[in-house]
């Protein structure tokens, strides 16, 4: 299928420039180790994420050797497992690069859209800071649930994907999660360059939201992040920005993926997902608008390539399947 091979160069170049980015502008080369070093574990977890889903999918279809499956799956299948471990390198990859570009907009876009986005919160909220009206739906583990789940959610799901059966929507699912790490996050950044609610007061706008009551989880990563920012150095996942939300983007980017390629998960990993939006607000990470923002273009781009690819396929000799 010519547009699958399309999609992956499209993902490979995407990823190829965010890594010639970071190599051109990286002061130093020392700042490109810590993101790297991610890479292994990247590799661990979505393995494992890989191996989960297909006992899961056994277990959906009562096989009764599951050890014998497995078997038979690398004696027949073997061109496709190492199709999908190349994928989930390459998305590994293109995390790393974009942990690189993240933290080098820190430095080389000011931060200056904050007060705006606090007022068009308030706008939207009827005069209302948002996360005072969600802080009373935090809950002990919610710092656990906003970066460990959303992020096993997410590797489980791509995992899926890669493992998929090829059809338009699966290359539009996959070509999506490119697309809105290494393309519509950096350059809505760009536009709109944000620290986020949790930096307000540090960032010499004032106390406005200073009564936010950060969890331990959420207060030892904003620590991290602002020795990171502030010192001038780098570290593994050490950029800051609030608009758009990565966390509600990839979060609708995951129940789109569920919807099309894994329908049994949607309502668990939209519920999730849900959650994951709402703690943005409430812990301070985000203003509102960066999550209906991240929502918004992640359902435009997946949008788009799905046409792209039905275009492609349907050009071609081969049928299209049927929409999920």
């Amino acid at each position: 299928m010519k547009a699958e091979r399309d999609w992956i160069y499209a993902a490979a170049a995407l990823t190829a420039l965010c890594v010639v980015l970071a190599l051109g502008l990286m002061p130093r080369i020392d700042g490109l180790l810590p993101a790297l070093r991610i890479l292994p574990a990247w590799m661990l977890g979505t393995v494992i994420a890989g191996i989960i889903m297909l006992f899961g999918q056994m277990a959906v279809n009562k096989v009764e050797s599951p050890a014998a499956e497995f078997a038979n799956i690398w004696r027949t299948q073997r061109p496709r497992v190492f199709a999908a471990l190349a994928i989930l390198l390459l998305a590994g990859l293109n995390m790393v690069s974009f942990m690189w570009v993240k933290t080098l907009l820190n430095y080389l876009v000011p931060f200056w859209a904050d007060p705006m986005l606090a007022r068009a919160d308030a706008a939207i909220f009827l005069g209302h800071d948002p996360w005072r009206l969600l802080a009373p739906y935090v809950f002990p583990a919610a710092g656990q649930v906003y970066h460990p789940l959303w992020f096993l959610i997410m590797i489980v799901l791509l995992a899926i994907a890669a493992w998929a059966p090829k059809s338009p929507q699966r290359s539009a699912v996959l070509m999506s999660y490119f697309i809105l790490w290494s393309l519509a996050g950096p350059l809505i950044h760009c536009l709109l360059p944000a620290g986020g609610p949790i930096f307000y007061e540090a960032m010499g706008y004032g106390p406005r939201y200073a009564d936010i009551v950060p969890t331990p989880e959420t207060l030892g990563v904003a620590q991290y992040l602002w020795a990171t920012y502030s010192t001038g150095s780098f570290g593994a996942g050490s950029g800051i920005s609030a608009m758009p939300s990565m966390h509600v983007t990839m979060a609708a980017w995951m129940v789109i993926a569920s919807a099309v390629i894994a329908p049994r998960t949607l309502v668990p990993v939209s519920i999730a997902c849900g959650v994951v939006a709402m703690l943005s607000v409430a812990l301070g990470w985000h203003y509102a608008l960066d999550g209906i923002v991240g929502g918004i273009v992640a359902l435009a781009v997946y949008r788009a390539n799905l046409a792209w690819f039905t275009r492609r396929q349907s050009g071609g000799s081969e049928a299209v399947p049927a929409a999920a």
